[in-house]
């Protein structure tokens, strides 16, 4: 074969493969990869910035674990609940009350010294309180009194009187200063109560009535079982407007002794005040009608006269 042969059929061969490396491209075109995804995307031209993870919160290694019972910052402390025998005041500030415990301080809290006033001893009582760490020692905790209350028994059947003792030391304020004084036991009709030397009693009427003078008296009547509050109220309402001005007692006006009464009306005149007190008793309504002249033997009377009261027993 000539060089010129050779030559020509060398181009032939060179073509050819150029040909056949096109096809195969144009054939197999592999599909085309997809951007990869922006992790700061632009927002009308705006680039958000990335916010870095925030860190994950150490414990402080120094603080204290939380130990069952213990108060929680910025909430109140557990209320808790008790009854008991009330004993007497320890102090000015705290009293003590003969518990299942055996006998048991409280400091007394807010606004307790007049919730104590009304009270002699021996009541049989329910009370709440809440504890607090003593400062400088915390394995004891105070007691702090919040309410008590004298424990009625709610069954209208009375209770027996025949055990109660002859006489009862009592304690009072009288000008300011406190004094204990003994009160003999009386029967009324139906119930018992203590009364002190400078009254008289009349069981038949139901009439406590002060020696020195008989203007200052308390009338008590017991109620039947279905007796209505609001019967009593307008009751008392007729009664005292022949006194003067006519007025439900204000929660400083009423006697604490009675001050859970259902209802506490007064009636004031010149002379003469007289208040209408419904109150239920060892699980028995009575109604106290007490008339308090405006003349010297007033600071005596009032003390003496609803001490007695605060005592009385259904039978």
């Amino acid at each position: 074969m000539g060089k010129r042969a050779a030559r020509n059929k060398l181009v032939a061969i060179t073509t050819a493969a150029v040909l056949l490396l096109a096809v195969t491209a144009c054939s197999g075109e592999q599909p085309k990869a997809e951007p990869p995804v922006d992790p700061n995307p632009v927002e009308d031209g705006v680039q958000e910035p990335v916010q870095p993870a925030e860190p994950e919160p150490e414990e402080d290694a120094t603080k204290e674990p939380v130990k069952p019972g213990d108060p929680v910052e910025g909430q109140s402390p557990e209320t808790k609940q008790g009854t008991g025998t009330y004993v007497g005041q320890i102090d000015n500030h705290s009293i003590e009350i003969e518990t299942e415990d055996g006998p048991t301080a409280f400091r007394l809290g807010d606004d307790m010294h007049d919730a104590i006033a009304g009270l002699q001893g021996n009541e049989e009582v329910a009370f709440e309180y809440f504890e607090q760490p003593v400062e400088g020692d915390e394995g004891l905790k105070q007691r702090i009194l919040t309410k008590i209350t004298v424990r009625q028994s709610g069954s209208g059947q009375g209770s027996d009187t025949s055990q109660l003792p002859a006489t009862k030391e009592m304690e009072l304020e009288l000008e300011g200063m406190k004094e204990t004084k003994t009160a003999k036991l009386a029967s009324g009709n139906g119930y018992s109560l203590y009364i002190f030397d400078i009254f008289s009693f009349d069981a038949k009427t139901g009439m406590l009535i002060m020696n020195v003078d008989k203007d200052y008296y308390v009338e008590i009547t017991k109620l039947p079982s279905d007796y209505n509050g609001d019967m009593l109220k307008l009751e008392a309402e007729q009664e005292l407007a022949e006194v003067g001005k006519v007025r439900e007692a204000k929660e400083n006006e009423r006697n604490q002794a009675l001050k859970d009464a259902s209802v506490y009306m007064i009636g004031e005149g010149e002379q003469l005040t007289r208040e209408y007190i419904a109150a239920e008793i060892d699980g028995q309504g009575f109604i106290f009608r007490v008339n308090i002249p405006h003349r010297e033997p007033t600071e005596g009377f009032v003390p003496h006269a609803f001490a007695s009261l605060a005592t009385i027993v259904n039978q």
